[in-house]
């Protein structure tokens, strides 16, 4: 077998000597391990070109180290998905190179599990599991919702998460279950209903941090802007992709007196550079005057469903910073706001703004207007046919095909660059 070990570790430690061993035991079975510690390569942030879709289909513009990770990845029988938990979540570094393996499926659309999700760009994807180093604070609740977000990412990865197991397991069970294929693969998590905030006293300011890879261009700053237009009161907006400036925008978030933080999904959680801050706030865990926040996850899917699991994530970074936690606006198929016309987004702007309005009034996210914005949720069993017939035509394509034209890259749209 080919092995492949990610490894999102940050730095030399005991979870390093726990993947030597498991290593070691593979090599000795006969099977080729390859073993990618994250930290060593030159990975950049994925910044939402989609260059890896419509100029150089299938591979990264960004000519780093992701091109050999992703040919190593792809052609492997097995993936280990490994890494610490740092506030609750991988670290972001794993969650850098799952952004990157973009390129590996298609931007066009079919119907899965009743859901939209990409087209799978390969004949045939690897095997994979999770192992996680527990936290000082890790609970069962963390374990299940990094377990259910992984689960998420390995159906989009067009494959099943088989294991999530932490560095408590004998590195010989671990080795056992890599080795043979499991006669199931763990079941993807139940569809999730909206979370429930608090009621705080109404702010007279709000601290805004955009957590689009693309910067003041993404589609975040727009949901953002229309929020604090309803608040009606101060506001400032930090932008996460300037990480240079991360030691200030800690500082930002520790003087706030309620933030609201968006980004748009990746790879079925948080941009690696919004979880580089998520990390860099770590210090203000627990710290009692730490603000209400509150979250907007968008995502170029149709469905509001996708978002939900990661919701389930800020809900408990918001306990995990003792921060009073506001709520979640989710919005599926928000990928062309930022450039749709005025008329387009008329009522999705008058809800943001009345999100903005009742915080800045009453002190909370109006949950009625949140259902308003989420819809659909997910589309109705009897739509799926319908569905299912307009992800194969033409128009449904055309969006990037447009784009692919324009590179001269439409006949490469089906490259399989890494193909062996």
């Amino acid at each position: 077998m080919k092995i492949t070990l990610l490894n999102g570790n940050p730095q030399p430690a005991a979870f390093d000597n726990y993947l030597a061993q498991l290593e070691a035991s593979l090599t000795a079975g006969g099977h080729a391990v390859t073993r990618l510690d994250l930290r060593e390569m030159t990975l950049r942030y994925c910044v939402g070109c989609w260059g890896c879709w419509v100029k150089t289909p299938g591979e990264c513009v960004n000519r780093d180290a992701s091109l050999d990770m992703d040919c190593t990845v792809i052609n492997s029988d097995f993936v280990l998905w490994a890494s610490p938990i740092k506030m609750g979540f991988p670290t972001e570094l794993l969650k850098r190179a799952h952004d990157k393996h973009l390129p590996l499926i298609h931007p066009y659309m079919e119907v899965d599990q009743g859901e939209a999700h990409h087209l799978k760009r390969y004949a045939r994807y690897p095997r994979v599991g999770l192992l996680l180093e527990k936290e000082a604070d890790t609970d069962a609740r963390d374990l299940q919702i990094v377990t259910d977000i992984h689960c998420r990412t390995a159906l989009n990865f067009k494959t099943r998460l088989e294991f999530s197991l932490t560095t408590e397991t004998p590195v010989e069970d671990l080795a056992s279950r890599i080795i043979s294929p499991a006669k199931a693969s763990l079941p993807l998590p139940k569809r999730l209903t909206a979370t429930s905030g608090v009621t705080v006293l109404p702010p007279r300011r709000l601290t805004l941090f955009n957590g689009s890879p693309r910067g003041r261009k993404g589609n975040t700053p727009v949901f953002l802007n229309q929020i604090a237009e309803g608040f009606g009161g101060g506001s400032e907006i930090h932008h996460l992709v300037r990480v240079r400036e991360t030691e200030q925008m800690v500082q930002a978030f520790a003087d706030a007196e309620c933030v609201i933080f968006g980004f748009p999904l990746y790879t079925d959680s948080m941009p690696g550079v919004v979880k580089h801050f998520i990390e860099a706030l770590e210090p203000l865990t627990g710290r009692a005057t730490n603000p209400p926040i509150g979250f907007v996850v968008q995502s170029g899917f149709p469905e509001g469903l996708h978002s939900r699991y990661v919701e389930r994530y800020l809900e408990k970074l918001a306990d995990r910073l003792h921060s009073p936690y506001l709520g979640t606006v989710v919005k599926g198929n928000g990928e062309g706001v930022r450039i749709m016309p005025a008329e387009a987004n008329q009522r999705l702007f008058t809800n943001l703004q009345a999100v903005g309005a009742s915080l800045s009034k009453n002190g909370n996210f109006d949950t009625v207007v949140l259902t308003a914005i989420s819809h659909p949720e997910q589309f109705p069993r009897i739509l799926g046919p319908v569905f299912q017939l307009f992800v194969r035509l033409p128009i449904a394509h055309s969006y990037f095909d447009e784009m692919l034209k324009k590179n001269d890259a439409f006949e490469k749209r089906f490259a399989r660059p890494f193909a062996e």
